[in-house]
């Protein structure tokens, strides 16, 4: 067959095709569209100079999205082949040979995959320009411009190249399939699978034993550690349940209903009938659509949540605006005070007038580990293989002194006697706390402990003076397992009166260098120090969240068009089966009324069912994501269940125009 004959099949076929293909081409456009933008931003260099974290997340976004393109190129290829058995088949009877197929194949694929990449490019450097602009507006950066973001010739060749190796792959599998299949047996593929679904009693059996441990997993495992490492065993374990329970225990179900009297209503035996054959060839569809649902709610929800506590996070780390670190990994015990007085005396220096500086005070900190239970506190070491094995809890020990000046307040303390808090909102704790040899007298506070603590159950403790501090220490970590992470840290907080930010910046530089000198002075270097404000915290906060709140939004679209896809091809697949099933119903004599109900009805189930399934699977989960979240200082409930609820009614939304957008391509066949 010469190349001209050729193209004009491929063109014929293109028009008659384009209710497959032109979702093939907008789906496939989509993810080329994204992996344009990702390429671009990669090579971009305001983001390289501007947002430094940004490019490992786009890095990871970007692998991300080539597996999912794959699959999800590959899934729709495999529908479109299926579909067009008998046409194929027909071209064999008629006389052409295989490698004329192949011809006309390649061809099509070719017309399709050379759309695709202008849809990528044209698409991906329009909508680039949004996203970058999107991207410096959730990252708090004013300064980015449309005219940073240049087109990007890096971005236009990876892209080709991505297109052209689906292309080819797409091929080698078409002229596979092609080559090793006959007319005849082409022809029968269209009309296997028409037995009635078996019950599958052992495979449902297995399905609840893995939806058994994954919600296991997340309702009963405790502890941030335990809940870390178990964490993708549950995912695994739900994923696995999810397929195994659609196909199987979806059609236990229906079966079960064959048994009710009412079962024989002409309405519900049309419906349950339907939903049995429907199930067979789609279970593995609709739980997938489920699994990619999931994924689009879990990472928008708590990508959203950990953006949105940026603000809180800032506030609870950074009492006063601007803060100064030191901790020496030793130091004469007498100098202790000596030092939070030198540190106080180097802000009041950095300014013109002491009157410039206002919330001045110095407070000493220590920050470790120990299992705080009946009335008294047990190092970790030593406790490792305790029965009832748990995550420790975090003490930070703070000096009376700093907390007076913190909270202007004039308490004292005796010798024994502590001021003690946690971040759990636990009941009245006991009145006495037996640490080592000593026993403290305990008064309770208001929580002071930072928001980034609360993934444990942490404890803070007010203790009288530094010699009570180190004795604490000495006690938790003895010298044997100490380590640098656990010297005392002397930090000192001031906010700023009557001069600005940008007018108090030479000094503030200056000052960085003056702790420099002072501890290469004084302690030869061997100390951990830092000058920071909250508005540099913040801003670095927004780029690291900026970045999961992109890669979340990114896993979001990439999960959405999947589902799309899937659920399209899924009412087109339908569509064609209703069609002649539909004129078979007709011939028998029943109306149309009672056809387009039950018909209805069984498109309702099976597409709102996976909303139902993922929606389950979400508040299951909220447990131990809550709990995990609390690795990035996440600590309100209310915050992150506002978050869930929030994604949950807009995927709910969209979902639903989803299934008007797909019901209408269903009508059009069917009719």
């Amino acid at each position: 067959m010469r190349f001209f004959m050729a193209r004009r099949f491929a063109l014929k076929n293109l028009r008659a095709n384009r209710l497959l293909e032109i979702p093939f081409v907008l789906s496939s456009g989509i993810m080329g569209m994204l992996f344009f933008i990702m390429a671009s931003l990669l090579e971009n260099h305001y983001v390289e100079t501007r947002h430094r974290d940004l490019p490992l997340f786009i890095q990871v976004g970007t692998i991300l999205l080539c597996i999912f393109t794959f699959v999800f190129v590959q899934y729709a290829v495999n529908f479109m082949l299926k579909k067009r058995n008998k046409e194929f088949a027909l071209y064999g009877i008629l006389g052409l040979e295989k490698k004329h197929i192949r011809k006309i194949i390649a061809i099509e694929f070719f017309c399709l995959f050379a759309f695709i990449l202008v849809l990528s490019i044209v698409g991906g450097y329009l909508f680039g320009q949004m996203v970058f602009l999107m991207l410096n507006f959730i990252m708090k950066d004013v300064s980015g411009r449309l005219m940073d973001f240049p087109f990007s010739f890096t971005a236009l060749f990876y892209t080709t190249v991505l297109l052209f190796v689906l292309y080819l792959f797409t091929l080698l599998r078409s002229s596979f399939r092609i080559s090793f299949s006959t007319p005849m047996a082409l022809l029968q593929k269209g009309h296997e699978g028409e037995g009635e679904p078996k019950s599958r009693v052992l495979l449902s059996l297995i399905g609840f034993l893995f939806l058994g441990i994954g919600y296991g997993i997340a309702l009963l495992i405790q502890g941030l550690l335990s809940s870390f490492n178990y964490f993708f065993l549950a995912v695994l374990a739900v994923i696995l349940a999810t397929y195994l329970l659609y196909i199987s225990f979806s059609v236990l179900l229906l079966k079960m209903e064959k048994r009710r009297p009412s079962y024989y209503k002409p309405e519900k035996f049309l419906s349950i009938s339907g939903l049995l054959y429907r199930i067979k060839g789609n279970a593995v569809s609709l739980a997938s659509i489920s699994i990619l649902s999931t994924g689009v709610i879990l990472s928008l929800a708590t990508t959203i949540c950990m953006y949105a506590n940026i603000q809180n996070k800032g506030n609870s780390l950074f009492s006063r605006e601007y803060s100064m670190e030191l901790s020496p990994f030793s130091y004469p015990e007498k100098e202790g005070e000596d030092l939070k007085q030198s540190l106080n005396q180097m802000v009041l220096e950095s300014v013109n007038e002491p009157s410039e500086v206002e919330g001045l005070y110095t407070m000493a900190t220590l920050a470790t580990a120990g299992y705080v239970e009946e009335g008294q506190i047990l190092p970790v070491q030593g406790q490792e293989n305790m029965v009832n094995a748990k995550d420790p809890n975090m003490i930070i020990l703070y000096d009376l002194a700093g907390y007076n000046a913190r909270f202007q307040k004039h308490i004292s303390l005796g010798e024994n006697e502590i001021l003690l808090c946690n971040n759990r909102n636990t009941p009245k704790g006991p009145g006495s706390l037996k640490i080592g040899d000593r026993v403290f007298q305990v008064s309770e506070i208001q929580n002071i402990l930072p928001v980034d603590m609360v993934a444990l159950g942490s404890y803070g403790i007010v203790v009288r003076d530094l010699s009570t501090m180190e004795y604490i220490e000495k006690y938790l970590q003895p010298e044997e397992h100490r380590s640098e992470s656990t010297a005392i840290e002397f930090s000192t907080h001031w906010n700023l009166k009557g001069i600005s930010g940008e007018a108090y910046q030479p000094n503030y530089n200056a000052l960085k260098k003056q702790l420099k000198a002072f501890t290469e002075k004084n302690f030869k270097g061997n100390a951990r120090y830092s000058v920071e404000n909250k508005g540099e915290y913040l801003q670095s906060q927004y780029e690291v969240n900026g970045g999961f709140l992109f890669l979340g939004v990114l896993i979001g679209i990439i999960f959405l068009t999947g589902t799309v896809l899937i659920s399209y091809y899924k009412q087109i697949s339908e569509g064609y089966e209703d069609r002649e099933k539909m004129q078979i119903m007709k011939k028998l004599g029943l109306s149309d009324r009672l056809i387009q109900k039950t018909g209805s009805s069984q498109i309702l189930w099976l597409f709102f069912g996976p909303l139902a399934v993922a929606t389950l699977h979400c508040l299951v989960a909220s447990k131990i994501v809550f709990r995990l979240l609390g690795l990035f200082g996440v600590g309100s409930l209310t915050l992150y269940a506002g978050c869930l609820s929030a994604v949950l009614l807009v995927f709910a939304l969209v979902y639903l125009v989803i299934f008007r957008l797909t019901k209408k391509a269903y009508t059009r066949i069917v009719e």
